[in-house]
């Protein structure tokens, strides 16, 4: 009987850390996710472009950016309330 209960132990640590192991890999993996295309994107580094006195985030390409281009990332733009430039839709 102890020696069923000590496998059983055995069994439950070794799930524990297998459980433990793979979610510290999915946390690694949840900066990245697939775009439409099949290309990776980076959501948490992906650099936008704000003007001044605007509410919007541009591509750096955008033709709305001739004025003021201040980079940034995307996270920083959408927590200060931008939204996406229905123009060059970065």
């Amino acid at each position: 009987m102890k020696g069923n209960i000590g496998s059983q132990l055995n069994g439950i640590l070794l799930s524990t850390v297998l459980i433990f192991v793979l979610s510290l890999s999915l946390q690694s993996q949840t900066n990245s996710h697939f775009t439409a295309s099949g290309s990776i994107h980076e959501s948490q580094e992906t650099i936008v472009y704000i003007t001044k006195t605007g509410t919007k985030y541009h591509k750096s390409s955008c033709r709305y950016l001739n004025q003021s281009k201040i980079k940034t990332t995307l996270k920083k733009a959408v927590a200060a309330g931008n939204v996406a430039c229905k123009v060059c839709k970065p």
